[in-house]
């Protein structure tokens, strides 16, 4: 699974990770088609079907991985609710005695 952002992380190696994630994804959609063209270039096919099915099973492939990206963002916190921190949550509360 992805690595989490972490609070200290310096936004260069934050720039990298989200360079990364967005390659991948974007691998996830193209590849698949890309294969299917050669696939249909190979066989001597006059209609791009195994292209077609590729591309749409890339994307498929791909918005899940993007579902899932962002799930888990969610899930697991994101730089700035770092402990120790307020957030916006807890602005709303009445103070403690």
């Amino acid at each position: 699974m992805a690595p989490r952002l972490q609070a200290d992380m310096s936004p260069i190696a934050s720039a990298y990770l989200w360079v990364g994630r967005i390659f991948s994804i974007c691998g996830e959609m193209v590849v698949p088609g890309l294969l299917g063209y050669w696939l249909d270039q190979t066989l001597g096919f006059q209609f791009s079907i195994f292209a077609l099915i590729g591309f749409f099973v890339g994307l498929v492939f791909g918005m899940t991985h993007l579902v899932l990206m962002a799930t888990t963002e969610q899930k697991s916190g994101r730089a700035e609710d770092a402990p120790g921190e307020p957030s916006q949550d807890d602005s709303l509360k009445p103070p403690q005695p």
